[in-house]
């Protein structure tokens, strides 16, 4: 198994349904990273299924110079449920050689979905608008 960019593949909200159901199959934790300190709607939403706090500058797909949160979370039937709503995590199109990176209602913090073994089966760099998942997730 080895990871894969999927950068732009989640664009529109079908193929972004048809991820979160595979991981909802697949996924024992979740790690949500705060880069926005003010969205912290999930966490609030969440805290129950929380498991850990840690102010870390690296995790999946990122390594920052500041310090942020990154909240480890039991997966849940409720936090997939509430994952639906959102158009996906971001859009990212290229258009006259430049990126275009489009926030979404789902907003900018970064999210990664792990299995029981804690290898990562998708995460985000949602501000950037990257995504990259395991090449087994689709399977």
């Amino acid at each position: 198994m080895k990871l894969v960019d999927y950068t732009g593949k989640l664009n529109n909200h079908n193929d972004y349904l048809k991820a979160i159901e595979k991981l909802e199959n697949k996924c024992k934790y979740i790690e949500y990273v705060l880069v926005n300190d003010d969205e912290t709607e999930f966490i609030e939403k969440f805290k129950n299924f929380i498991i850990s706090i840690d102010k870390k500058n690296k995790w999946w797909g990122t390594k920052s110079s500041n310090k942020n949160k990154v909240y480890k979370i039991n997966s849940s039937k409720e936090i997939f449920n509430y994952l639906k709503q959102f158009e996906t995590f971001c859009k990212y199109t290229i258009s006259n050689n430049s990126d275009i990176i489009e926030n979404t209602n789902f907003g900018i913090n970064d999210i990664a979905f792990l299995d029981n073994s804690d290898i990562p089966l998708l995460f985000t760099t949602t501000h950037e608008g990257y995504i990259t998942i395991r090449d087994d997730l689709f399977r």
